[in-house]
Parts: C-alpha cells; structure tokens; sequence
C-alpha cells in the first residue's frame, strides 16, 4: 500500500491527502457535534424531571403522605389526593416521564417501598406491597436525598421496566423532616432513539458536504496543477529533442516564473544545439552507418562528435607543433654545438696558460660555464627529437625515490637551507625507460628546491593504490596562480629567471610515454603540489621484462 501511494502523480497525491483531511476534519467535527447534542438533550430532559419533582415536592401535601404511609387501605381521600397530583405529571408528559412518591421507611437489602406510581401497569408488576428492587446508583441517590434534604440525581442505570434517569426531591413537613420522597424518572431509551436519528443526519450531512468539497477541490486542483501537467509534457517534449515547445506563462506567481524560466531554458538549448549542427557541418563529419538517433540522442552525439574531433585536433596540432620543435631543435643544435665545441676548447687552452692574470682566468672559466649552461639547452632541445629507441624496463620507485632523495639532499640544504622530508610506504614497480624517469622526478623536485628562495621543506611521499604507483611532491614556495598553473608544460614556458621550459614540458612528454597522470595543485604564497600516478605491474610482467633484457 505504501508502496503504491508512493508511485501515485502529485495530482492524486494531493487529492488523496486534502480528501483524508476533509474526512478527518468532517468526521471530527460529526463526533463533537454528536457528543455536544447528545448531552444538550440529556441536560434539557434531566433539567425537565429536575423542575416537576422541585415543584411536586413543594406541592404534595406531606400529612396526606403519612396518611397514605401510615394507613394499609389504598382507597382513602389522602391516597387518592397524592395519586391525582401525581397522574398530572404522567398526564403532561406520559411518553418519557415516569413519576413516584417513595416511602422514607428503610426495607431489607436496596428495596424501597413506592407509595404512588403514576403508572398503572408498573403498579400492577409491583403488587400489592409495592416493593421495588432498586439499582444500586438509584439506591444512593434516594438515600442521598433522605440524608440531605437536597435534590439528587442518578446517572443512567437499568432495572425490569427499562433504562432510566431519575431526580428525586425530599418532601419535608412543618418540622423540615423528610417524610416521603419524589421521583422523576426519565426514559433514557428516548436518548438512543435521538442519538440514532442525530447519527443519521449527521452521516447525511457529511455525505453531503464531503460530495460537495471533494468536488470543488478535484476541480481547484485540476485548475491549480494544469500549469504543472503542462511543464511535464514540455519536458518530455524536450527530451525528444523538441526544443521549440513553449508553456504558456499565466500569472506572476511561482508556477509562471517556472514556465518563463522554461521558456527561456529551452530557447537557449535550441540556440545551442542549432549551434552544434553548425559546428558540426563545418568539422566535415560525415555520416555513420549507425541507426540514426532523434532529438536529445541526437544532438548529444554530435556534441561528443565535436568534442572528440576537438581534442584529436588539438592533439594533432600539439603533434605537430611538438614535430617542429624537434626539427629546429635538432637543426639548431647540429649548427650551433660544433662552433661552441670550437670555442670551448680554445677558451680551455687559453685558461692553461700560465702568463694570464686572475682576473683574466676568472672571465675564461665564466665563458666556459656559460657554454656548458648553453650545451645542457642543446641537450635539453635534443630530448625533444631523440626518437623513441630505448628499451623499456621495470623500475622499482622505492629505490629510485630514495637515490634522487639522497643526490639533492646536499644540494637543498646548500642551496637555501631547505630540509627534504620522505615517507616511502610501499615498493610499486612499474614500466618505463629508467633514466627518463629519474630525469622526471630530478626535474620536479629541483623545481620545487629553487622556488623556496628564502629556505623551507619539500616532503616527497611515496605511495600506491590497486593499480597505481603515487609520488607526492609538496614544496612551500612561492607557488602559482591560476594563469600559470594553466599555462604550466608548454613550450618554452619557465617562472625560472634563466629557465627554459624545456625540462617540465620533456618531463610532461615522458609521464604521457609511461602512461602515467600528472596533477599540479598550487596557490599562490603557500607552495605547489605535484600529483605523479604511473600504471604498476605486476611480478609476473616484471619476471617478463627482464627475460626479454
């Protein structure tokens, strides 16, 4: 059941919540109102019985009461006197009310002795004694009334004539002794009877009245919920790939700016994907032989189609400038290295000689520094069209980390003070030329040594995953903004005073050959963080690289 009234629309979940609502409420309202009646009758009967044993107690004779209690013969004057006065009760109101005078005499057990009935065949069923057997609610409310010389009431009981209420009212003589007592009873039967026909009127009523709003409310709701029908067939119009739909916008309320918001969504959508069309017409595409696709299908595929034709671009052109680059590298290193291996070489035997000042020393080795500086350039420069002919091998991360951790450490803590944290926690093997590799991580923490010029730590962290090797490395430099993170392995492109660019992009070359991912996180004044992931192998694929070595 739940789970049904979870699938249903909003239309009918909104329709069956105010339904039970309204139920709830009419039929909360039926029971008040229902208690509410019921108690006004009763009060209204109680208070009736209450004012005609009130008036008889003050109006019943009270020597003609000791007569008749006194006198065993129920044919004299004063019996007879007291039964009028007490038919005039039965005769006023005959169909509900039962009216008596009761002895004051006590009787064995909850008996009383009825002195008067109105009631003739009540009478009868009496016998001659007239010795009722009285409730026990009955009982104490005629013993209270004895005892108080006050009016009492019982609440409803039943006895062999019925189901009944009763007042009593003590009838006092000259002395204010109580020498009788009246009784009033009403027929609570008359209670059920208008209980029924209130609970029958009741229940027309709130058949009526549920008709009635239940009506109203599907229509209200239908008139309220057609703006929400209309933005579902306008989604699903969309996403057939009809961007052309339109919701019709009512009112100002929140449902109208909904459909304005619509409108505006998809008028965009057809802008764009009529855009794409364009684009894709202009890319040369041509047809495949697949099934053709209708609407969103559509026009997200050819949105994939651009984007893949994008990056194949892209990467062509990065092919192609990198193809150029190599050429003019190696053109310009082949014409460049053989003069300056001339010059080296006459500078060397200058600085050999003995008659030269040291003066004159110093400015021949500063020349020789800066052509071997101008010699790593070519180097560098030839990495980048040295064809891909070397063999590729297993290379376990824990020892190399360590090795070049080692090698810089000297050259940190000389450099600018800086302290080189490690935390080796696994030993992942993985694939590639092990001096390239080397070269990528020399790269990267020498980097980040020079960008802390004012000293600092560089934590370099080694760890893996199910299939990858992770190398951390974390400096507190000067780091970079978002422009030069972007920026970051292109071509000639260094935050170095005398920095190339070469060495990064080369290092970016030869993860992309390994397979591998590399990250940058940096902000600017708190440091940078490079992120290296390379592919692992496992012992079965190192056992195999080393058979074919």
């Amino acid at each position: 059941m739940r789970e049904y009234i979870r699938n249903l629309s909003i239309f009918n979940k909104t329709v069956l919540f105010s339904t039970f609502v309204v139920i709830l409420m009419g039929v909360g309202t039926a029971y008040i109102s229902y208690h509410v009646q019921r108690n006004m009758t009763k009060d209204i009967l109680m208070q009736q019985a209450t004012g005609v044993s009130s008036f008889y107690s003050h109006t019943l004779n009270a020597t003609d009461i000791l007569k008749v209690e006194n006198s065993k013969d129920s044919n004299t004057d004063a019996n007879s006197r007291v039964k009028r006065d007490i038919q005039k009760i039965s005769n006023s109101s005959s169909s509900y009310l039962l009216s008596y005078v009761v002895s004051t005499k006590k009787v064995a057990g909850n008996n009383v002795k009825m002195l008067v009935v109105s009631d003739k065949e009540v009478e009868k069923q009496l016998g001659k004694k007239r010795i009722y057997r009285a409730d026990p609610r009955f009982y104490e409310a005629y013993q209270k009334a004895i005892k108080t010389k006050k009016m009492t009431e019982t609440h409803v009981y039943k006895d062999r004539f019925g189901v009944w209420t009763t007042s009593f009212a003590p009838i006092q003589d000259s002395n204010k002794e109580v020498v009788g007592v009246v009784g009033v009873s009403v027929d609570a039967s008359i209670l059920a009877t208008f209980q029924r026909k209130l609970i029958a009127s009741l229940i027309a009523g709130c058949i009526i009245f549920f008709t009635i709003i239940i009506f109203f409310q599907d229509w209200g709701l239908r008139k309220l919920m057609s703006p929400l029908r209309e933005l579902l067939l306008g989604i699903q119009q969309v996403s057939k790939g009809n961007f052309q739909v339109r919701l019709r916008q009512q009112d100002a309320s929140e449902l109208g700016e909904i459909s304005k918001q619509f409108n505006e969504m998809t008028l965009m959508l057809q802008t764009l994907f009529e855009q794409v069309a364009v684009t894709k017409e202009n890319l040369g595409e041509k047809a495949s032989p697949k099934p053709p696709l209708k609407g969103l299908e559509k026009a997200i595929d050819e949105m994939e189609l651009i984007i893949e034709k994008t990056r194949l671009q892209k990467e062509l052109q990065r092919a192609e400038k990198m193809n150029a680059i190599g050429q003019l590298a190696a053109s310009v290193a082949h014409e460049i290295r053989n003069p300056m291996t001339v010059v080296k070489g006459f500078l060397q035997l200058f600085y050999a000689k003995d008659n030269l000042s040291d003066t004159e020393k110093g400015y021949i080795q500063l020349m020789i520094d800066e052509i071997n500086r101008a010699e790593i350039i070519i180097n560098d420069y030839l990495s980048l069209a040295r064809p891909d002919v070397e063999q590729t091998e297993a290379i376990h991360c824990y020892a190399s980390v360590n090795n070049l951790v080692e090698l810089l450490s000297s050259y940190a803590l000389l450099t600018n003070n800086i302290n080189i944290e490690v935390s080796l926690n696994a030993k992942p093997v993985i694939r590639g030329v092990r001096n390239e590799f080397n070269q990528v991580l020399l790269n990267i923490m020498k980097n980040g040594i020079e960008a802390m010029k004012h000293g600092g730590t560089l934590k370099v962290v080694l760890e893996e995953t199910e299939h990858n090797a992770v190398i951390k490395v974390s400096d507190t430099g000067i780091g970079m903004n978002k422009e030069e993170l972007e920026r970051l392995g292109t071509p000639f492109y260094s935050l170095k005073e005398k920095g190339t660019g070469i060495g990064l992009m080369v290092s970016y070359q030869i993860i992309e050959k390994m397979k591998g991912k590399i990250q940058v996180q940096s902000q600017r004044g708190l440091g940078t963080t490079f992120l290296l992931e390379f592919p692992k192998i496992s012992a079965e694929g190192e056992r195999i690289l080393a058979i074919k070595q």
